[in-house]
């Protein structure tokens, strides 16, 4: 085929499309676009008007549709498009039903009678509810819309020529209702009503479903809901915390929308932000699933903001007169004399105290002059320096008309106004009679001064020397406390050793000695634990306990505390049930009483400890609830007390003993330990028939605790592969440790310090368990557990420690486990970690 005859179509086409030149992209669309399917046909088809029209309608800037034809088919330019939103492209060359149906039944008559009549129907801020943007809104255009005739005289289209005015409107409407709340605010005074009145407003306004302040309780970080409208049956909620995130949202003053797929409305949040603090929220609840238009948003926080001023306002002139009535009430109740004095020197206001001490009524002092009130030679000092706008200050001998006579202390103080001018005074008047009465008594008290300061000093150094011994024994406390702590990490590696030997050498010959030192290294943890507890180093640690096998152990103890001289007797039935309390403070309370009943017993005697069951009635004994206790009894056969000594005996630092030869504690701790065990305690004593001490020991169901299970039970070992992060400072420590976890089947990685630890994880270790000592340089464990936390919320935390006080807060929720430990008690606490913890 003939090159020239295959191009004359294409060309003929071109010449058809020469309308859509200056068009830009709408005559693209209109050039490129399948209009197969257009009731209109291709644009290159369309009648010479349409075309005629199209090329003067496509370059102009203003906002031009084009419904064309019967189905009113969307022709438009692109000063139109932006007006449309997300319906363009897709509504050029279309019916405009398809895309403008949710305005169809209002737009629909408009087009239909300009195409009938031929008239034109023009109209000024007309509203049309269109869905643009993703949410439906009203806008509001200019509009002009004109029949459009073929070349036969026929209607072909209606030419729309369209301006929009939404932006002016929704101004104009917001300045109105913003002036109409500025009209009413004034007139009302309640906050509560102010309030109410917004927010019935508002929600008319914006046809909200519900409109509420939320704002600070005082003292309270919580969002609470304060009025509402429509009002909220019951109480008024707390609003759930905001996220960070949101939080910092509304302090920058930007407002907050959340919505969810479990309601039918929407919610938006619009803060009231002022001096860099969230005061309150203004919560909007909408009536459907919608977003929210920039009219609403500007709308609601305008109102926000001049409410919440017209309220802050309100509530402040109410405190101002809750404030001023309070201060005319302190004034005129004051115990104090208070008189003001105008700019004449003349009293205008006194109170029923300044009546009170110079023995006046009001009628009498009221527009009485200074000097009058005031006839000594030192008024014209006072003026003088008051007129200068100084405080004056003195002391007199009032006699009142009855007779009496009073003693004054009067301060008065210039009343400036803001140039600094003296615009009056006021007087404060105490009577100071008693005062002048008892300085006259004193002075003739210091005759016996010498005498009464002797017998102070006496007492004074009584109280130093009983201090003395307080701090002497609180230094050998801590002492004693860092020697035991020394020798816990001294006994960890030891023990440590000896089970990792016991398992490498099974024979029988070896094993029996290393039993042997491992019994031995137990005794010298119990007695390193007996020392923490002397020391006051450790917190209660109270279990089930048979209470006769716990005194057949401890009879060799007292035995040699009490000596030769005295008979020890103790009698504790075997079918008493199991007592609830620490057992090594028990037995250090039992060895205190001892000591004390040796002391009494000088020449020797008999101590017994017996023990019975009671059934004891509410306060039978004072902090004692009812219930059923063992009765506990010290008694010796010594010197006893008198009942002076027996009404102070358990007092902190109260001794019999003279200095240095005890520090008055004993009983008082005796008596700590069961108060704080929920059990009781009493005392009974005769001068020289001897002293009972009764222990009321709370019982329990409770089987006794097994504090030492058979060496060489079997462990526990890793439940599955288990990284173990271990941090100690001690080397033997941390390498005995070591060797004992990777024996139990743990991998372990070890570190000398908090920082070597933090280090590795920075590094990308994830370990699965931290197993750290506590007492370290620069950073404890607890500290190294609690900076983990922050970035593995999940990490289980074991704590070893030879100085086991450590407080609540530091323990949070992590494991301790106290040094020396044996490989049964750190392998069961690691297995059960990993078992709450869940596979890896």
């Amino acid at each position: 085929m003939d090159p020239l005859t295959k191009s004359a179509p294409e060309q003929r086409i071109t010449e058809r499309l020469d309308f859509l030149a200056n068009g830009g992209e709408i005559a693209d669309l209109l050039r490129n676009a399948d209009f197969s399917r257009s009731p209109l046909g291709s644009p290159a088809d369309w009648s010479p008007s349409l075309k005629t029209l199209m090329a003067t309608v496509l370059p102009v800037e203003a906002q031009i549709v084009l419904f064309w034809g019967p189905e009113f088919v969307a022709l438009y330019n692109e000063a139109y498009a932006p007006s449309i939103g997300e319906k363009h492209p897709r509504a050029l060359g279309r019916p405009a039903i398809e895309n403008w149906a949710e305005l169809w039944d209002d737009l629909e008559p408009l087009l239909r009678g300009v195409r009938e009549s031929g008239k034109t129907f023009s109209a000024k801020d007309r509203p049309f509810y269109i869905e643009r943007h993703g949410c439906g809104e009203t806008v509001y255009f200019d509009v002009s819309y004109s029949a459009v005739r073929e070349a036969d005289g026929s209607v072909g289209g209606v030419l729309c020529v369209v301006t929009e005015t939404t932006q002016r409107v929704q101004f104009e409407h917001r300045q109105a209702f913003l002036l109409e709340l500025s009209q009413a605010l004034p007139s009302i005074t309640e906050p509560a009503n102010l309030t109410a009145f917004v927010l019935r407003r508002l929600a008319e306004e914006l046809d909200a479903r519900r409109v509420y302040f939320a704002e600070h309780h005082a003292g309270d970080t919580t969002l609470c809901v304060q009025q509402s409208h429509p009002p909220a049956p019951g109480r008024n909620p707390t609003l759930p915390p905001y996220s960070p995130a949101d939080k910092q949202r509304l302090l920058a003053g930007q407002p907050l929308a959340q919505s969810a797929a479990d309601r039918d409305f929407n919610v938006q949040h619009i803060p009231v932000v002022r001096n860099g603090a969230l005061e309150a929220v203004l919560v909007i609840e909408y009536r459907a699933l919608q977003l929210f238009s920039e009219f609403a948003t500007q709308l609601a926080e305008e109102t926000a903001k001049l409410a919440w001023g017209w309220i802050t306002h309100a509530r402040a002139e109410i405190a101002l007169r809750a404030s001023s009535a309070q201060l005319s009430a302190m004034f005129d109740q004051a115990g104090a004399g208070i008189a003001v004095y105008d700019d004449t020197w003349r009293l205008s206001r006194i109170n029923d105290g300044y009546c009170e001490i110079v023995g006046r009524g009001r009628e009498q002092l009221l527009g009485r002059e200074f000097e009058e009130l005031n006839p000594t030679d030192a008024n014209s000092e006072c003026e003088q320096r008051l007129g200068s706008g100084q405080p004056f200050e003195n002391t007199r001998h009032y006699e009142r008309p009855n007779g009496t006579s009073v003693w004054v202390q009067n301060h008065m103080t210039p009343l400036l106004d803001e140039q600094r001018a003296v615009t009056g005074m006021i007087g404060v008047c105490v009577d100071i009679s008693e005062r002048v009465r008892a300085e006259a008594e004193l002075r003739e008290l210091n005759e016996g001064l010498e005498d009464r300061v002797a017998t102070m000093v006496a007492q004074r150094e009584a109280a130093v020397a009983q201090l003395h011994e307080a701090h002497k024994m609180e230094m050998v406390g801590q002492l004693t406390g860092g020697i035991a702590h020394d020798f816990n990490n001294l006994l960890t590696p030891i023990m440590a050793s000896m089970e990792l030997i016991r398992r490498r050498l099974p024979e029988e010959r070896y094993t029996k000695l290393i039993d042997g030192a491992l019994q031995a290294a137990d005794r010298a943890r119990i007695l390193v634990g007996r020392l923490l507890t002397f020391a006051r180093r450790q917190t209660l640690k109270p279990q089930a306990v048979t209470l006769s096998m716990l005194m057949r152990e401890m009879r060799d103890l007292i035995q040699r505390s009490l000596g030769p001289l005295v008979e020890v007797v103790i009698d504790i039935p075997n079918d008493l049930p199991t007592v609830f309390i620490d057992p090594h403070q028990l037995e250090l309370a039992v060895l205190n009483l001892a000591v004390n009943a040796r002391d009494a017993m000088q020449d020797g005697g008999r101590l017994k400890i017996v023990a019975e069951l009671n059934d004891l009635p509410d306060n039978a004994i004072i902090g004692l609830s009812g219930g059923q206790y063992v009765h506990l009894m010290v008694v010796d056969s010594g010197s006893g007390m008198s009942e002076e000594t027996l009404r102070h005996c358990v007092e902190p630092f109260y001794s019999t003993k003279g200095v240095g030869k005890g520090t008055g504690l004993g009983l008082s701790m005796v008596q700590g330990l069961l108060m704080q065990s929920g059990g009781g305690f009493d005392i009974a004593s005769d001068l020289g028939q001897g002293t009972r001490v009764s222990l009321w020991l709370p019982t329990t169901d409770a089987p006794a605790t097994c504090e030492q299970p058979e060496i060489g039970e079997d462990v526990p070992l890793a439940p599955r592969p288990v990284h173990v992060l271990l941090v100690d400072d001690e080397a033997l420590v941390r390498e005995t440790t070591s060797l004992q976890l990777h024996d139990l089947g743990y991998e372990v990685t070890d570190v000398d310090s908090a920082a070597a630890a933090l280090a590795l994880i920075e590094g990308g270790l994830v370990p699965d368990v931290l197993v750290t000592d506590h007492i370290m340089e620069n950073k404890t464990g607890a500290q190294l557990a609690q900076e983990l936390r922050q970035q593995m919320p999940d990490l289980p935390v074991l704590i070893i420690t030879g100085y086991a006080n450590l407080t609540p807060m530091q323990i949070s929720d992590f494991e301790v486990l106290a040094k020396p430990f044996r490989r049964r008690d750190i392998a069961a606490r690691l297995a059960q970690m990993c078992a709450a913890s869940g596979p890896a």
